[in-house]
């Protein structure tokens, strides 16, 4: 049992806990200039290569695992039931941006105080919040169940049964996925790299194994119930390793406090959800035979979501330390120096493994999945919008952390209105889902621009802002060609 988890988490509440404590430049960078070597990330960067290791030992195995389980659901479920279920999973999805941001406060709370060495007076909070939060995941599921009964005796779509059928299943995996989710997030802020690691690999193996059995007998119900069962087994998981014990415990105070510091930051991550489904949402909205056009987009949403995963795993075990450090020093220019070496380290991982999607995906799918071969030139152009969209995780990550949550929201409503223009376009033009592939592409590409100017590039010197560009420009623009000349070619 590791340290962190032997430790208990007192149930009792204490109104106030202690925060951060000031910050100098929290939300701005105005000692930046003088800051001229890269920070390190708390604990050093072998601790933290150590967990880049670990995870992405486990994510890797994960998305190989997923590759398999997303081939498999396909094979077994035609476009159309595969599209009811990228829907469904939409509103699963949203039912984690439903607290008011009161667990991302507390985490922050967390890692601040981690750096400080005060790391007991931020987990009286977490109590607080993991209440508030399953308070409002249950409220969330009662409006799904209502959704369901409206879509089930007034909806008159050819499958407003089944849709009605995946609300109300959505609706029950919220409550179970909203413990596990929390639990997840306090691993990953306390550093617990290697409890979440496997329990993340134990995640992709159910969700092979139950889905895919599920799914060949039941068919669409098989992948609602197979979902359960992945999350009933997360949930055992976390018990049988004896995790702190959160307690129920109310406060006002205290989750005012903490949504007064999460709010924006569930804001900036609610937008940047809703950001990244406007392509299927906009899909279903505007196209006649939308069940059919997603389940065929669904090959780009699963390169763009294997490419941002490698992100979000590097990502994962720097955002602890972006904490750590502002709480170490209190200098918020030295977090944004070390977000902009982290996403430098993070395009020499992500532009190779986005042209050898590029150029293996469409003649392995298009043999494995002849039925989805409509969606193999948006999954081309959707690739380098995955990989900027990865890229800003440490840029949005940095402001998070300093406390500048509302710069990371006005990027993504300037970025949501390119991609509401282009999709608009693009289906409305007879472009279809290979122009929503573009379209998104380039707003992603936007976000991460808008986010670089906004966190890092206030800090850089001229010189350094040059040796900034020029390593992610030298991996960034073959990507960019291979997409232009596949996209051209007949290959499509």
């Amino acid at each position: 049992m590791s340290q962190a988890a032997s430790v208990s988490l007192e149930p009792s509440c204490v109104t106030g806990a202690a925060s951060a404590g000031p910050i100098s430049s929290a939300t701005g960078f105005a000692s930046a200039r003088h800051a001229q070597d890269t920070p390190a990330p708390l604990g050093g960067w072998p601790a933290t290569l150590r967990d880049v290791f670990i995870v992405g030992r486990a994510t890797v195995l994960c998305h190989l695992l997923g590759a398999a389980t997303s081939l498999v659901l396909r094979a077994l479920v035609d476009p159309a039931m595969m599209g009811i279920w990228q829907g469904s999973k939409l509103l699963l999805s949203y039912g984690n941006y439903t607290n008011l941001g009161v667990s991302k406060g507390a985490i922050r709370e967390l890692t601040i105080a981690a750096g400080r060495g005060a790391r007991e007076e931020a987990r009286r909070g977490l109590h607080v919040a993991y209440t508030f939060s399953t308070l409002s995941s249950l409220v969330y599921a009662v409006a799904l169940l209502g959704a369901a009964a409206w879509v089930e005796f007034f909806g008159r779509g050819a499958w407003s049964r089944q849709w009605a059928i995946g609300l109300m299943m959505i609706a029950g995996l919220t409550l179970v996925q909203r413990f596990v989710t929390f639990h997840v997030t306090v691993m990953r802020g306390e550093a617990e790299f290697g409890l979440a690691s496997r329990l993340s690999i134990l995640e992709a193996v159910l969700t092979l194994v139950a889905c895919g059995l599920a799914t060949w007998f039941l068919g669409l119900s098989g992948i609602y119930l197979g979902t359960c069962v992945v999350l009933v087994g997360s949930w055992l998981y976390i018990r049988a390793h004896d995790r702190p014990t959160l307690a129920w415990c109310w406060d006002w105070r205290e989750a005012w406090r903490l949504i007064s510091i999460g709010g924006p930051m569930l804001m900036a991550g609610s937008a940047s959800s809703l950001f990244r489904s406007l392509d299927k949402l906009m899909i279903l909205g505007y196209l006649r035979d939308r069940e059919y056009q997603l389940g065929c987009y669904s090959l780009a949403l699963l390169a763009g979501a294997q490419l941002y995963g490698v992100a979000n795993m590097l990502s994962i075990v720097m955002a602890p330390r972006y904490g750590g450090l502002l709480g170490d020093t209190g200098d918020a220019s030295q977090v944004a120096r070390l977000a902009a070496r982290a996403t430098e380290l993070q395009a020499a991982v992500m532009a190779p493994l986005g042209g050898l999607a590029m150029l293996a995906c469409p003649p392995v799918l298009r043999w494995l999945l002849p039925t989805y071969a409509h969606g193999l030139a948006p999954l081309v152009s959707i690739v380098p919008g995955a990989i900027m969209a990865g890229l800003a995780l440490p840029a949005s990550q940095c402001l998070f952390t300093i406390g500048a949550s509302r710069r990371v929201l006005a990027a993504l409503l300037c970025s949501m209105a390119v991609a509401l223009a282009g999709n608009h376009v693009a289906l409305t033009g007879g472009f279809g889902i290979r122009g929503v592939a573009v379209a998104t592409t380039v707003a992603y590409g936007m976000y991460f621009v808008l986010l670089a100017r906004l966190s890092s590039w206030p800090v850089l010197t001229t010189l350094e802002r040059w040796r900034h560009f020029g390593i992610l420009a030298a991996w960034l623009t073959p990507l960019m060609v291979a997409a232009l000349w596949l996209a051209n070619s007949t290959v499509l």
